[in-house]
C-alpha cells in the first residue's frame, strides 16, 4: 500500500512539472478522433489538441452534451475555430450505432493521425447489453474493438503517406494492479470473461476494499486489463503487416472527475476531490503519448506496452505476459462480434 501510494505522488509529480503550452508541439493539418470527448479527461483532451491547431472528432451520446463540450473549448480556446470540432454521436454499448459512427466519421475524413480509445462507463456495471455482454466489458473493450476496426483503413491509409506518425492510444488504468492479485485465476482463454460472471471475488476487494466504492471494481479492472491487452495484441497484427502504427495503453493518472468520484461511497467524494488532479492535469498523459516525439522516436520501446505517467513503460498485471492469454481474448471478441453482427443482420468484420 505504501509502495501504491509513493507511485502515485511520483507519476502526480511528474504530470503537474510537464506544461501541455511548451510541450504540444504544432497540430495543424493532424486529425484526431476522441470516444468520450464531451467531459471529464476527454474534453480536457479533445481542448488541448484543437488549441494546438489539430481537427478533432469527438463521441458524445448527446447533441445538448456536445454543444455543451464545444462551448467549453470555445471559452477556455477562443482562437478554436468551428470547423475545428466535430462531434459524432457514438454509444459504445450499442454496436449499431458503433457502426454508424464509423460510416460517419470516414465519409468526413481520409485522414486519421491519432485515434484515442478513451470513453468508459462506471454507471451500471454489472448490466448486459443486448449482445449478452457485461456493459462495462462492452463499453470498454468490445466498443472499441470494433470501432478501432472500422476506422482501421483510414488510419492504414494515413500511415502509407510520407512523415506519417500515427497513433492508437487505448486507456487502460492502474485498477487491474490495485483490484486483481496477481495469482487472480480469471481466464480470458474462455467467453465467459464476456457476461461478466467472476469466478470468485479477490478476498482483499470483499473485506476491505468493497465498502468504500458504490461499483464492482473488480469487473471494472477486469475491462481495463483488457484494453490493455487489446492494444498489446493490436500492435503485434500491426507489426505482422509491416503497417508503421503504433498503439499503446496508459493510465492518465487518478483525476477527480464527475465520473471518477461517482464510484467511490458518499463519504469519501468531497475528500478525495482535493487530494486528486484536476482534469486538466489528468488528460496530460494521454496528450503525451498523443503527441510526444519520443513515442515516435524510441518506438520499440513504446509500442505495444502499458505506461504510467509520464511515459513508464510497466507491467499493466502479470497477465499481460501471457502471449495465450492476449491472443486468445482477441479471437473470442472477434468471434462474439462476429456472432451478434451476424444476429442483427450485418457482415462479419472486416479483416484486420
Amino acid at each position: 500500500m505504501l509502495r501504491s501510494r509513493l507511485d502515485k505522488a511520483r507519476q502526480d509529480a511528474r504530470i503537474k512539472s510537464w506544461d501541455p503550452n511548451t510541450q504540444i508541439p504544432d497540430l495543424k493539418g493532424k486529425v484526431f478522433v476522441i470516444t468520450g470527448g464531451s467531459g471529464g479527461l476527454g474534453l480536457e483532451t479533445a481542448n488541448n489538441l484543437a488549441r494546438k491547431g489539430g481537427k478533432v472528432y469527438f463521441t458524445a451520446r448527446s447533441k445538448e452534451k456536445a454543444e455543451r463540450a464545444k462551448e467549453y473549448v470555445r471559452s477556455k480556446s477562443p482562437d478554436v475555430a468551428e470547423d475545428q470540432l466535430v462531434w459524432i454521436y457514438l454509444d459504445l454499448g450499442d454496436v449499431v450505432s458503433i457502426l454508424r459512427a464509423v460510416d460517419e466519421i470516414k465519409a468526413s475524413t481520409q485522414r486519421i493521425d491519432v485515434l484515442i480509445n478513451n470513453a468508459a462507463t462506471l454507471k451500471d456495471i454489472g448490466k448486459m447489453t443486448d449482445a449478452g455482454w457485461e456493459l462495462g466489458m462492452a463499453v470498454c473493450h468490445f466498443g472499441h474493438f470494433i470501432f478501432t476496426n472500422g476506422l482501421l483503413p483510414v488510419l492504414k491509409k494515413t500511415a502509407a503517406q510520407d512523415d506519417s506518425d500515427v497513433r492508437i492510444i487505448t486507456m487502460s488504468s492502474e485498477a487491474a494492479n490495485v483490484y486483481l492479485p496477481e495469482n487472480y485465476e480469471f481466464d480470458f482463454t474462455s467467453p465467459s470473461f464476456v457476461s461478466g460472471v467472476l469466478p470468485y471475488e479477490p478476498w482483499t476487494w470483499r473485506w476491505f476494499q468493497k465498502p468504500l466504492f458504490d461499483v464492482n471494481m473488480v469487473l471494472y479492472a477486469l475491462s481495463k486489463l483488457a484494453n490493455a491487452l487489446f492494444a498489446q495484441e493490436l500492435q503485434r497484427h500491426l507489426d505482422e503487416q509491416g503497417v508503421p502504427i503504433r498503439s499503446l495503453s496508459l493510465h492518465p493518472g487518478e483525476a477527480g472527475t464527475d465520473g471518477s468520484l461517482s464510484i467511490f461511497a458518499g463519504p469519501f467524494k468531497s475528500l478525495l476531490r482535493q487530494v486528486m488532479l484536476t482534469s486538466d492535469q489528468g488528460s496530460y498523459h494521454t496528450l503525451f503519448a498523443a503527441t510526444a516525439g519520443e513515442i515516435r522516436e524510441r518506438a520499440e520501446k513504446y509500442k505495444g506496452r502499458y505506461m504510467v505517467p509520464m511515459g513508464e513503460v510497466k507491467a499493466v498485471h502479470p497477465v499481460a505476459e501471457d502471449e495465450e492469454q492476449a491472443r486468445k481474448l482477441w479471437e473470442t471478441t472477434a468471434a462474439e462480434v462476429d456472432r451478434y453482427l451476424a444476429e442483427i443482420g450485418h457482415g462479419a468484420l472486416p479483416e484486420w
